[in-house]
């Protein structure tokens, strides 16, 4: 009975002895409050910060099938070794303390063609703990105060004056994370954290030990990832480990180099036995195709060459050319159904895009992009090529020329006179005489006078032309109507760039050549997207437009801020400022409009607070439109939309003059937007 008794005294006190060792001597909230605000502690900012990184990687598939071929960066991989390595050390520089610039000098690896794959993934090794957003403006941290109502925390006192922190987000939702992080209770500096979370088909569990002085406290030391990405029955595990602030670094003239030598001797650390086994095995496999290089049959050779040709086709293609890199080019995958878009006019069109750049100096560059995109219930192809030079970055100084089609646009003036013709015997009716196709070719210069001023004088010329052409050669009157007009754009910003947009449009037709339309218009604009905490916004527009002027023969209601978008974007293009489902005809039929568009956008708003499928939603938005034109007073819009990791939705209803004028929805998808 003695013996039970110290025994049941002895375990008191080691549970009293315990408990005062790890008792909250320092208020939770205290703690929470030191963590949030130690960014402000910093003297600095973690910007302009250049430091050499080395991260090893690899990617073990699970199982795959051949939908993997059609995700961005994963061509490489879809088919032949189930397990690839490499490793890549690189110079890479911080603004705004997020991963501005990244120079790749060595690059050793398994991946054939040294292919980089599931560049997604590179945004998590540098996680931005202190901020509103962790990665890339995305992911919702939970030691920044702005989202601190998203969260619940629990702070325990460890030894040597450090705290463990462990949170868990109020609601699931792909935005938010869970997991710990051990603090120093005085300062409130992140020592180490460790977070999972799922975003973009990726389950994620990162864990990070961060520098310990300076800026370079707000910046991890080593981080570490496990991750699992999944869709449509592909499984793939990917690893990652990096290490920043190393002080040795190959020579930069060695930029993208594949040097297995050189790579030994800046690795940081030993290699682990896998990836020398797998590199072991990938060097003897190349040695004995090698051998056989003299023996190469036909049917390998087309295999190369149709291996080459997926990956351009299906995939995204990127590059730098010039002897120092100064020229750069994207082109979006030929043939991928993620490029498919959806809108109630439209019907399914299918989009395009090319964008290249060349760098002749800091303050002169030439851009260029092809967009594109096919309506096949309109069956039109739309496309615009825009061209510019930046002559003053500083000032932004540029000249661009611009060619494409527009909108099919319509003239009821022109038809009229047709249709009064003494050809008593011809159906007019039957015939589509309304729709004009439009090419046209701007050329317009801007610069900036001042943060709060800019200029953008310029050109236009339009040619349109009878979609029908019957009824007009039967009347013998011109298929093809020409228009010329100079332009001027004045642009007010009362709080700088970072504060509302006002926007004057002036443009005058002038008789020039074949051009006769003489017309002047002017229109007014204002925008402002306010930026709130949490990634919450709202968006504000309104605008006017009016027709001073026009040719009595022959004209068209063209207007700048309020016309029918012909390429429609995703969810990044952002459909904010558009009439889903105003018919196409409205646009080019009233010599004044009134509109206004209000849209407010959130992370968690409606559909997160469902359960499981609250957890995939991204971003959600509420728009409320309106527009007054001749016999629209007024016409109203009503919407919802929302984005996840698939696609993005809107559903729209509409009122005219009061009553129901019926509803439609938006969709675009959003697969693999960011890799």
């Amino acid at each position: 009975m003695v013996k039970k008794l110290v025994i049941i005294m002895y375990l008191c006190l080691t549970a009293i002895v315990t408990k005062t060792e790890a008792a909250v001597t320092t208020d939770d909230s205290l703690v929470i409050r030191r963590i949030m605000t130690y960014k402000q502690s910093v003297d600095g900012e973690a910007d302009g910060v250049h430091t050499n990184i080395y991260v090893r990687y690899m990617f073990k598939t699970v199982k795959r099938n051949f939908t993997l071929m059609a995700i961005p960066s994963m061509y490489a991989i879809s088919k032949g070794k189930r397990v690839y390595a490499g490793e890549t050390f690189s110079n890479i520089s911080i603004r705004n303390n997020t991963v501005a610039d990244a120079v790749r000098l060595l690059d050793v690896g398994t991946i054939p063609h040294h292919r980089n794959t599931m560049k997604t993934m590179l945004k998590y090794l540098t996680p931005n703990l202190y901020d509103v957003t962790m990665l890339d403006n995305r992911i919702l941290s939970p030691f920044n105060r702005h989202n601190a109502s998203l969260y619940r925390y629990k702070t325990t006192m460890l030894t040597a004056g450090r705290a463990e922190v462990v949170f868990k987000p109020r609601r699931y939702n792909t935005q938010l994370i869970s997991g710990s992080a051990i603090a120093d209770a005085e300062t409130g500096r992140i020592m180490k954290v460790k977070f999972y979370g799922e975003y973009d088909m990726i389950r994620f569990n990162v864990t990070a030990e961060m520098g310990k002085e300076g800026v370079y406290s707000l910046l991890p030391k080593t981080c570490d990832i496990n991750s699992q990405f999944y869709f449509v029955g592909n499984r793939i595990n990917a690893t990652y480990h990096a290490v920043y602030d190393l002080p040795s670094a190959p020579p930069d003239s060695l930029r993208g180099s594949h040097d297995m030598a050189m790579m030994d001797s800046v690795r940081p650390e030993p290699l682990p036995q896998e990836f020398a086994q797998e590199y072991s095995r990938y060097l003897m496999e190349r040695e004995t195709r090698s051998k056989d290089t003299l023996n190469v049959s036909t049917g390998t050779w087309t295999k190369a060459m149709w291996d080459i040709l997926g990956d351009h086709v299906i995939n995204r293609t990127r590059g730098n050319f010039g002897n120092r890199s100064q020229g750069s080019f994207r082109i979006s995958p030929i043939l991928n159904p993620l490029y498919l878009g959806y809108s109630k006019r439209k019907g399914v069109v299918y989009k395009l895009k090319l964008n290249g750049s060349y760098l002749f100096s800091p303050n002169h560059e030439l851009s260029a992009a092809f967009k594109a995109g096919y309506s096949f219930k309109q069956r039109q192809l739309y496309f615009s090529v825009p061209v510019r030079f930046t002559l003053n970055k500083k000032y932004n100084v540029y000249l661009e020329a611009e060619l494409g089609n527009g909108n099919r646009i319509t003239n009821s003036n022109i038809v009229e006179q047709v249709k009064h013709e003494k050809l008593d015997s011809i159906k007019w009716d039957e015939m589509n005489l309304e729709y004009f196709k439009d090419f046209y070719y701007t050329f317009k210069g801007n610069v900036d006078i001042s943060e709060k001023w800019s200029l953008q004088p310029g050109m236009v010329f339009h040619r349109r032309t009878a979609v029908d052409r019957t009824g007009f050669d039967l009347a013998s009157r011109p298929v093809s109507y020409y228009s010329f007009a100079p332009s001027l754009q004045v642009q007010f910003r009362p709080y700088g760039m970072s504060g509302p947009v006002i926007t004057s449009d002036y443009e005058r037709g002038i008789h020039l050549g074949k051009a006769d339309m003489q017309y002047e218009r002017l229109e007014f604009d204002f925008s402002w997207k306010k930026q709130f905490y949490s990634l919450r916004s709202l968006s504000l527009r309104a605008g006017s437009g009016f027709y001073t002027s026009k040719s009595k023969k022959a004209y068209f209601l063209d207007y700048v801020n309020f016309r029918e978008q012909n390429i429609p974007g995703g969810w990044d293009d952002d459909w904010t400022g558009e009439f889903q489902l105003l018919n196409s005809n409205w646009y080019n039929a009233s010599e004044y409009y009134v509109r206004t568009n209000v849209t407010y956008e959130s992370p968690l708003m409606l559909f997160s607070r469902i359960p499981y499928a609250g957890r995939l939603m991204e971003m959600e938005r509420i728009y409320v439109s309106t527009l007054f034109v001749e016999h629209l007073t007024p016409y109203v819009e009503y919407g919802y939309g929302f984005t996840n990791r698939f696609f993005s939705m809107g559903i729209f209803a509409a009122t005219r003059n009061l009553k129901f004028d019926g509803f439609g929805c938006r969709f675009s998808f959003e697969l693999f937007r960011d890799w």
